[in-house]
């Protein structure tokens, strides 16, 4: 079923960032993106994205959380189940659960990325043209990449699976433009993806009418101890209009006491001191803010840049919040300094034009 010629596309995510940046690229081409916490969002919209919040669960729980909301997206006309670039989470487990539950004919297994540095080459999952398993994520303590070689991560059960190579963006859109029948198909890949789908599926590129009257004070939170984070953060600073609140780059015994209390810290801040954008590095960093902002649902507006979505909630008391947030190893130093004078451009615009 289309709606004004569009497909309904069901995205399933296993982070928010993940689910926020798997939507972006369909906005950009003209579709309407809502995204959910942890359940299908109560507004309706071409595409409807799912964190299932599963990467910080075990296996298990993670397998039977994917399996129900794959149920609850089976109907749509196309079916994307995101897996972060660098293989971490539980990939394997979340890809027989979604394949299984969405009722789909072949499985596409693409997590390429090449604008982020993450390609894929004879089978196996590069960053920076290194194996992923022997880089930083294959140590990072919460959630490491034990795999490089895609067809490990594949599970027996699935017999009908395209694994895709891909070492340019142009490479990969080609790969995925000639795949007859999308519908058919349980699409498995990373923002490298969702930009060639939405270019098949919606050719024609729309530009943004979106306002962003009332940027004016920006709070950046760096929940992330990758050091790429720390390092965008110093570009930061503080200065007038924006505030930056930053954990420790130290890995410590206890690293979700130091999420929980920058996480609350930020909704504090936000609610008292009226910041009209949160920029968050890490989707469990988003996650825990949007907790205690209580927010559930929200609506995609753009791209900052790619694989750096920015979106659109409402708080309590019915006041508009931005929410800008990306993964906490993407980007380069200066990806923060970017998005925030971007903000303020965008501000400055709407108080002249007031």
């Amino acid at each position: 079923m289309r709606t004004n010629g569009q497909h309904l596309i069901g995205i399933l995510a296993d982070d928010l960032t993940s689910a926020a940046d798997g939507a972006a690229p369909f906005v950009q081409r003209g579709f309407r993106a809502v995204v959910g916490r942890h359940r299908l969002p109560p507004e309706e919209a071409a595409i409807v994205a799912v964190d299932s919040g599963s990467r910080s669960v075990a296996s298990l729980q993670a397998a039977g959380r994917v399996s129900d909301l794959a149920k609850q997206l089976a109907s749509r006309d196309v079916l994307y189940k995101t897996v972060d670039s660098t293989l971490r989470g539980h990939v394997k487990a979340e890809m027989e659960a979604a394949f299984t539950a969405s009722g789909r004919k072949l499985l596409v297994f693409a997590p390429a990325f090449p604008g982020a540095g993450r390609t894929t080459v004879s089978g196996v999952q590069l960053v920076d043209g290194i194996p992923v398993a022997e880089t930083g994520y294959g140590r990072d303590p919460v959630h490491p990449a034990r795999h490089s070689r895609l067809v490990e991560l594949v599970p027996s059960s699935i017999g009908n699976v395209v694994i895709l190579d891909a070492a340019t963006q142009d490479e990969l859109d080609a790969k995925i433009a000639a795949l007859p029948d999308p519908e058919s198909i349980l699409w498995l890949g990373s923002p490298g993806m969702a930009l060639a789908l939405a270019k098949r599926l919606a050719p024609v590129q729309v530009a943004s009418d979106v306002t962003m009257a009332g940027s004016r004070e920006i709070l950046v939170v760096v929940g992330s101890a990758n050091p790429r984070s720390h390092r965008q953060a110093d570009q930061v600073g503080g200065g007038r209009g924006v505030a930056l609140l930053r954990a420790p780059l130290e890995r410590i015994d206890d690293p979700s006491s130091i999420l929980r209390d920058i996480a609350q810290a930020a909704a504090r801040k936000i609610v008292d001191e009226h910041f009209d954008v949160v920029m968050a590095t890490g989707g469990e960093t988003m996650e825990a803010i949007l907790v205690g902002l209580d927010i559930s649902a929200f609506e995609i507006l753009q791209e900052l840049e790619p694989g750096f979505p920015l979106g659109r909630a409402s708080l309590a008391n019915g006041r508009e919040l931005l929410i800008a947030m990306k993964a906490g190893g993407f980007g380069d130093d200066d990806t923060l300094r970017r998005a925030v004078a971007r903000l303020r451009a965008c501000a400055s615009v709407s108080e002249k034009v007031l």
